[in-house]
C-alpha cells in the first residue's frame, strides 16, 4: 500500500520545482483554505511561467490581501501592487521577498 503525501507537501514541492500545473491542481483540489502565502507563491509562479495570466492573478491576490487587512491604506495597496507588478521581471526576487513579508507564512 502506497503512502499518500500530504497535499501541502505536494504543493510546496511543485512550487519549488516550478511545476505550475501540479501546483494549481493541488491547490484547487486538495487545499480548501489556502493562506495568502500559498496564493502568493502560486501568483509568483504564474508570473514566471505564464506571463499572460500574471496581471489577473496579481489583481486577485491584491484583492484577497485587502479583504484580509481591513486597516490597509492606499499607500499599502500601491506598494503591494508595485511589487506584484515586478514579479516575473528582473526584480522578481526582491519583489517576492517583500510580498512574502507582507503575506506571512504559507
Amino acid at each position: 500500500m502506497a503512502v499518500r503525501e500530504h497535499p501541502r507537501a505536494v504543493y510546496a514541492r511543485a512550487i519549488e520545482r516550478g511545476n505550475l500545473l501540479v501546483a494549481e491542481a493541488t491547490l484547487r483540489a486538495e487545499i480548501p483554505r489556502p493562506s495568502l502565502g500559498d496564493l502568493l507563491e502560486l501568483t509568483a509562479l504564474i508570473a514566471q511561467k505564464d506571463p499572460r495570466r500574471h496581471g489577473r492573478a496579481a489583481a486577485r491576490w491584491l484583492f484577497r490581501y485587502l479583504q484580509a487587512h481591513e486597516d490597509a491604506t492606499i499607500g499599502d495597496a500601491a506598494c503591494i501592487a508595485s511589487a506584484l507588478d515586478a514579479l516575473g521581471g528582473r526584480h522578481h526576487g526582491a519583489a517576492l521577498g517583500l510580498l512574502r513579508d507582507v503575506a506571512g507564512p504559507p
